[in-house]
């Protein structure tokens, strides 16, 4: 008999102290976790039919593990050459910290159990969503104006890793777009991060405005109505490190956004920059709306929030990134890909509830009743979408429909939702 796998120590009130495994209990301990994996990953290969290293490779990158990805390096680093495999030599081989992963997605443990089935529905939702083609690339900012109309991608990745991606032509799913309105959780996940709900929701309102995301209007309190509209992204870009400059601050942004996608840096459209900056008509009556009723902070800079707001809103992605942003924010603000703490879960359940609530303009509470789950749009025609606990997605898709959504990516979303029982309400039809 196998020893059991070492259980995780429970977690301990504030201020406790957690003892360190002495040295010589710890190498027993991995020990026992890669004879576990060894054993039952030569058994999964053997029901594939081969056990051998590149088999072990193939296996992994079905599970939709990409040969890239960081956490297991170490695993094909050993195996992707290597011939015929015996436990004893995979429990010696086997890095102590992927041997649970690897069993994982090999003995269909991971969230996505079998990932080319799963990958095969998503792709026929994706296709059958190609057949909208009602809606029109936003104009009023003329570097938009310039988008394929035809684009249409799609990125995914779950809780734990699994990747892919999606494109209705060739070289559409490599396409990059700017991130717009699709900032916005990721702002406003900083202000939280660097100020407390306290703090920031004295400035900014959490209520779904009912109007357009560019109304010039304010809340019973004087305040912006939500993050997610223009006015509360402003007064939120005014609450990080205002006393840093733009380019500091905006570094900061970035760097949080390359974190959250895996470690894959963002990029930035200076053109989009310049012409938002120069139509911003609008985003400049707001803020001066609004410093003309006291909401920003007295050491805040107007014009600074303004010029952060029209950069973040420039940053560019693509799908991939963007489906890993999404499933940190599923994953409790855990990255996925890295495994490491990139927003706290106090941040994340604010933001996820004011996505689900105002994620989609005034189109949100029709979204929240058929689709309901956590999104996020921009008039690039970006759209990320959170299943909590399960994966992200990101769209690109440029026509918008009347409220400023993309309307493939509202097709498909309304699509995913009959597929697969992940409306937040879901489990109480389910259950009837």
């Amino acid at each position: 008999m196998s020893p059991p796998e070492p259980r995780t120590a429970p977690a301990l009130a504030p201020g406790a102290f957690r003892t360190r495994p002495a040295q010589f209990e710890r190498p027993a301990a991995e020990r026992a976790v890669r004879e576990r994996a060894a054993r039952d990953v030569i058994a999964a290969l053997k029901d594939r039919g081969e056990a051998t290293g590149a088999a072990l490779c193939r296996a992994l990158e079905a599970a939709g593990l990409e040969p890239g990805d960081p956490r297991l390096s170490g695993t094909r680093t050993a195996f992707a050459t290597a011939g015929p495999l015996a436990e004893e030599t995979l429990a010696e081989s086997l890095p102590a910290e992927e041997a649970r992963l690897v069993r994982a997605a090999l003995t269909g443990n991971l969230v996505a159990a079998d990932f080319p089935h799963f990958r095969g529905r998503i792709e026929n939702l994706f296709h059958h969503s190609a057949g909208e083609t009602s809606g029109a690339v936003a104009a009023y900012i003329p570097e938009l104006a310039k988008a394929d109309p035809e684009a249409f991608s799609l990125g995914c990745c779950t809780i734990d890793g699994q990747r892919f991606e999606l494109g209705l032509r060739e070289g559409d799913a490599e396409r990059s777009f700017c991130v717009q309105s699709a900032m916005k959780p990721l702002n406003y996940a900083l202000a939280l991060e660097l100020m407390g709900q306290t703090t920031v929701h004295t400035y900014v309102g959490r209520e779904p405005s009912g109007q357009g995301f560019s109304e010039i209007t304010l809340d019973a309190r004087g305040r912006p109505h939500n993050p997610m509209i223009n006015a509360g992204a402003i007064l939120t870009s005014a609450l990080i490190r205002p006393g840093c400059t733009v380019a500091e601050r905006f570094d900061l942004i970035a760097r949080l956004w390359r974190a959250a996608a895996g470690g894959d840096a963002p990029g930035f459209d200076a053109e989009v920059f310049e012409s938002e900056r120069t139509h911003a008509d609008r985003n400049f009556a707001l803020a001066y709306f609004m410093r003309e009723h006291g909401c920003f902070p007295e050491d805040a800079d107007m014009h600074a929030a303004l010029e952060l707001y029209f950069r973040c809103c420039s940053i560019t992605t693509d799908v991939r990134r963007l489906s890993a942003v999404a499933a940190t924010l599923a994953n409790g603000g855990v990255c996925p890909v890295t495994e490491r703490q990139v927003v706290s879960r106090e941040s994340v359940k604010a933001v996820l509830s004011l996505m689900l609530s105002c994620g989609m303009y005034d189109f949100s509470g029709e979204y929240a009743f058929t689709v309901g789950l956590p999104a996020k749009s921009g008039v690039s025609g970006a759209l990320m979408i959170v299943v909590p606990g399960v994966c992200g997605f990101a769209l690109y898709a440029p026509r918008l429909g009347a409220q400023g959504n993309p309307e493939r990516g509202v097709e498909f979303s309304r699509r995913l939702v009959e597929a697969f029982p992940w409306h937040v309400y879901a489990p109480i039809v389910a259950g009837a």
